[in-house]
């Protein structure tokens, strides 16, 4: 199925900003209730879009919001779209596109795919900028029809995976990696090369291994300590260790084609929530976490 042939011209604004999310939720919905038959309409339907909103984040770190309501008795999947020269904050993640769908309460399959479609074009930075400079919905639709941007059967990893990754080299301090993990909020950042092939991966818990001697390490339990005095040597050691030489070389990864089942098992399996993506030549494609399958995956079949 082509995107295009859920998409209505009528239902796409552009806006140079929004006065606010609600306001801009309820013109979305005016919009889809004058051009599609709904079940329910106007404020009941409005209402429904702001409960789901605070039923779980809807924004995507890519600049879209995919706020998603499934209908009772609505045998259809409509989408109105709308395109902000100014973003809204959705709670600290500044959003430019906003995709409002409406679906049957079985179409959970066509979502998730429908999901996957709209944000590999939001990662797309030249036909973001042509959407947002197209000069009204009727040239939306053209854009992404001839475009041919089908919405897939399956989902993988690679639909969903994080490409602009934070990465380190086996040469960086340790400093290096304290500071990174630390401005980035990360608690593990995969180690390539300069050509980028994939070659391990570096964690918090790799990091802190370092200020615990080995004999502490071999025994049960360390309940009778209390001084911090052990943990200095991480800071003797920042500066003189680099990342290859604490960095854990025989790392699980997923492929790009991998499947989110096989990922969730994954996961659930080795109780790992961060992985790199790695493709056929060795090369890091991207990373997954736990975290971005259920909110940009399964949060999609959440009532």
């Amino acid at each position: 199925m082509l995107l295009a042939s859920l998409l209505n011209p009528k239902t796409i604004l552009h806006l140079p900003k929004a006065e606010s999310k609600e306001k801009l939720y309820r013109d979305m919905v005016d919009l889809i209730c004058r051009k599609h038959q709904m079940p329910i309409c106007g404020d009941e339907l409005y209402e429904m879009v702001m409960e789901r909103e605070t039923q779980m984040p809807t924004a995507y770190r890519t600049g879209i919001a995919i706020p998603h309501i499934r209908v009772e008795g609505f045998k259809d999947t409509v989408l109105s779209m709308a395109f902000l020269e100014e973003p809204l904050d959705y709670n600290g993640t500044p959003i430019a596109w906003v995709c409002l769908v409406f679906s049957d309460k079985s179409s959970s399959n066509l979502y998730l795919n429908l999901v996957a479609a709209l944000l590999k074009i939001s990662k797309d930075e030249d036909m973001m900028k042509a959407l947002h400079e197209a000069h009204g919905g009727a040239q939306t639709v053209h854009i992404i029809k001839k475009e041919e941007i089908r919405i897939k059967q399956d989902i993988t990893i690679s639909d969903i995976m994080i490409t602009d990754v934070v990465t380190i080299k086996p040469d960086d301090l340790l400093s290096q990696l304290s500071e990174t993990l630390g401005k980035r909020s990360h608690s593990c950042l995969p180690v390539v090369d300069e050509s980028g092939k994939f070659l391990g991966e570096a964690s918090i818990l790799n990091l802190l291994k370092v200020g615990v001697p080995e004999y502490l390490m071999m025994l049960d339990n360390l309940s009778f300590l209390r001084a911090y005095e052990p943990l200095e040597k991480l800071f003797e050691m920042e500066d003189k260790l680099t990342v290859g030489e604490i960095m854990d070389k025989d790392c699980i990864t997923l492929r790009p084609d991998a499947s989110i089942p096989e990922a969730v098992f994954e996961m659930i399996q080795r109780g790992k929530r961060f992985f790199s993506v790695v493709d056929s030549d060795g090369k890091l494609a991207g990373v997954v976490t736990a975290m971005d399958v259920m909110m940009q995956i399964f949060m999609g079949v959440i009532k």
